[in-house]
């Protein structure tokens, strides 16, 4: 897919697994992805080797400046 656009641009998928118990008592193991309502937006290479040495806190500035406007963005 490239390099995301932002933090508000990409999913986030764990490396870890949890074990949780059911209502039964037994164990389930799972796994919690996080899929964007934002969408996927993705950089071309040029434009994310650009901002890599330009503006390397890139994508954190633009969480903190999308959430200073109270526009949230949200996972599920």
């Amino acid at each position: 897919r490239g390099t995301s656009d932002c933090y508000r641009f990409m999913n986030g998928y764990e490396s870890h697994t949890f074990k949780l118990v059911n209502a039964e008592g037994k164990p389930v193991y799972c796994k919690f992805p996080f899929k964007t309502d934002e969408g996927i937006r993705n950089l071309d290479a040029g434009k994310a080797h650009q901002l890599t040495s330009d503006v390397p806190d890139y994508a954190t500035r633009d969480l903190y400046k999308t959430i200073s406007k109270a526009d949230f963005p949200s996972w599920f």
